[in-house]
């Protein structure tokens, strides 16, 4: 499954398509896309007049980057689940957030 927005280009010419008499469901056909897509368009075209894709909206970390990385650099032996429950977030979290970082990072305490 594709992430990433369909041209504004290609909205177009689907919506000047159905613009000259031709039913959505066509233009989904001929076009290569869903036919959900395509409603969603023409209604977003009839009710707002936009053929612009909506901005994603992603969720905002929790962990503050810099603050992870003075603490690792402060704390270089603590495991991720130590780490983890000092900021209040799952291993998973931080270790994702350490891989952006740059950092490889052992999975198991020594004891």
């Amino acid at each position: 499954m594709s992430t990433r927005a369909f041209s504004t280009d290609l909205r177009i010419r689907v919506i000047r398509y159905i613009e000259e008499g031709n039913t959505q469901r066509m233009a989904a056909q001929l076009f290569k896309v869903s036919k959900s897509a395509v409603n969603r368009w023409w209604k977003r075209y009839k009710e707002e007049g936009s053929l612009q894709a909506k901005p994603k909206i992603g969720s905002i970390g929790k962990i503050d980057q810099k603050v992870l990385e003075e603490y690792v650099k402060k704390h270089p032996n603590k495991t991720l689940r130590e780490i983890a429950e000092n900021f209040k977030v799952t291993g998973a979290a931080i270790w994702r957030r350490l891989k952006k970082l740059g950092f490889s990072y052992k999975k198991r305490s020594l004891t």
